[in-house]
C-alpha cells in the first residue's frame, strides 16, 4: 500500500480577512456534568481544551480578530418527524433524545441561562462584545445556518477553527467552509471527540483534517500566528 505523504501547505493569516470560528461552545459539551461532556471528558482534560479555547479567544480579542460561534440547539419540534419518526444518525439521535443543548422555544431564551445550551461562564466575557458574532443554530452537524453569509459580509477569507466535537460538527463545518472557498486552519489540540467500537473519533478527525484542511496547527502555533498579524 502506498501511503500519502502529507505536505504542509503554508496558510498565511491576513489582518482583516481572518476570523476565529468556534463550534458548540456550550455547557453540555464543555462543562463537567454536561450531557455530551461525559462522552469526551477524558480527552477534554488531556488536551486541556477549555484552557486552549480561552487562549484562542484572548488572542483574538487582543489582536482585533473577529470571533464567530456556531451553536447547536435542539427544539421540541425537532422530535416531530414523519409519522412520529425522526430519521437521525446514531449520535444525533442520542443527542436529541438525551436532551443535549435542549431549548424549549426558538422564540424565547427563557430557561437557557445556565442550562446545557448556554455558553459556559468562563467564555461569556469574550462572547458578549460587538466583535463576536453568534450565528443561528446549525442543524445536524453542518452549518446550515448563516455562518457563510456573515463571514462573507465581514470580508473573511481565512478561518481558524476549534471546538469540542472534532469528528462531527467541527469537521462538517470545515468541509462546508472549504467547499465555499474559505482557507481553513484546524487547531488540533483545542478539540475533543468521543469513541465507539470502531475506534477513536479524534483519530478519525485528524486523519481527515490532514487530507483536507489548508493547515492543521497546534494551539501554541496558532496563537503565535494570530499575534503576528495583530500589528499588521
Amino acid at each position: 500500500m502506498t501511503t500519502f505523504t502529507h505536505r504542509n501547505p503554508e496558510m498565511e493569516l491576513e489582518k482583516g480577512r481572518t476570523a476565529l470560528v468556534l463550534v458548540d461552545i456550550q455547557n453540555d459539551f464543555l462543562t463537567e456534568g454536561g450531557k455530551y461532556h461525559v462522552l469526551i471528558a477524558e480527552l477534554m482534560k488531556k488536551n486541556k481544551v477549555n484552557e486552549k479555547l480561552e487562549t484562542l479567544l484572548q488572542t483574538s480579542k487582543a489582536n482585533d480578530i473577529p470571533v464567530f460561534m456556531s451553536p447547536h440547539y435542539f427544539f421540541p419540534h425537532d422530535h416531530h418527524g414523519h409519522h412520529g419518526h425522526t430519521h437521525l444518525g446514531a449520535m444525533e439521535d442520542l443527542a436529541l433524545n438525551g436532551g443535549v443543548v435542549a431549548r424549549q422555544s426558538a422564540l424565547s431564551f427563557e430557561g437557557v441561562q445556565g442550562s446545557g445550551a448556554d455558553i459556559p461562564d468562563r467564555f461569556r466575557k469574550y462572547m458578549e462584545d460587538d466583535n463576536t458574532t453568534i450565528t443561528s443554530r446549525h442543524v445536524s452537524y453542518a452549518p446550515t445556518n448563516d455562518l457563510v453569509l456573515l463571514l462573507r459580509r465581514r470580508g473573511i477569507e481565512k478561518v481558524i477553527m476549534a471546538g469540542p466535537v472534532a469528528n462531527l460538527c467541527l469537521e462538517d463545518h470545515m468541509r462546508n467552509l472549504i467547499q465555499n472557498g474559505f482557507e481553513v486552519a484546524m487547531v488540533r489540540d483545542a478539540v475533543a471527540a468521543a469513541e465507539n467500537e470502531e475506534g477513536s473519533g479524534y483519530d478519525a478527525a485528524m486523519i481527515n483534517w490532514r487530507f483536507m484542511a489548508n493547515a492543521v496547527w497546534t494551539a501554541e502555533d496558532t496563537v503565535r500566528r494570530m499575534a503576528a498579524i495583530g500589528g499588521a
